[in-house]
């Protein structure tokens, strides 16, 4: 037993390396693109290529468009039975669902580089990107990032698309 739990917190501490290594190399990615083209040129490329990126893994997963059945499939989704996230459901109705993530592999990776709470902040905003694409395949999207949080927490909001009449 005890080389299984091993085993388990072995691939937990890749998994946690392996997503925080995805927002260092948005950070090598951005800097570079950032000494080339400038602020805003970088920052419209690499939010379109990341957006682009989570319209088609949207299509790919094919997430459901009904509030309750998408939490179910977003908890059960998210690695390790959510552990490195941590999510807490607010809110889900009919009408949409709000999810608090109490932890974020992207943002204590960033952190444990020493990044100032600044730079954290703007590659927080320009990696929801992906979720704006890949949630707002399905659902009307925002999110409220942590620095605007007293507990550090990022809320995902996801509202039903209303059809056009």
């Amino acid at each position: 037993m005890i080389e299984r739990d091993e085993t388990i917190e072995a691939l937990r501490r890749d998994l946690f390396t392996a997503t925080a290594n995805r927002g260092l190399v948005y950070t090598a990615i951005l800097r570079e693109m950032r000494k080339e083209l400038g602020e805003e040129k970088a920052s419209q490329i690499f939010k379109r290529a990341i957006f682009d990126h989570g319209v088609r893994m949207a299509g790919f997963l094919n997430p459901p468009s009904q509030p309750e059945e998408f939490k179910d499939w977003l908890l059960a989704f998210l690695p390790d039975g959510g552990a490195m996230n941590e999510p807490e459901v607010m809110r889900c109705d009919e009408d949409g669902l709000d999810i608090k993530m109490h932890r974020c592999p992207l943002k204590e990776g960033w952190r444990m580089m020493n990044l100032s709470e600044e730079e954290v902040a703007d590659l927080c905003r320009h990696a929801d990107a992906f979720d704006h694409g890949f949630f707002g395949s399905v659902f009307e999207y925002s999110m409220d990032l942590w620095s605007e949080q007293p507990d550090d927490s990022c809320i995902l909001h996801f509202r039903r698309k209303r059809s056009e009449e």
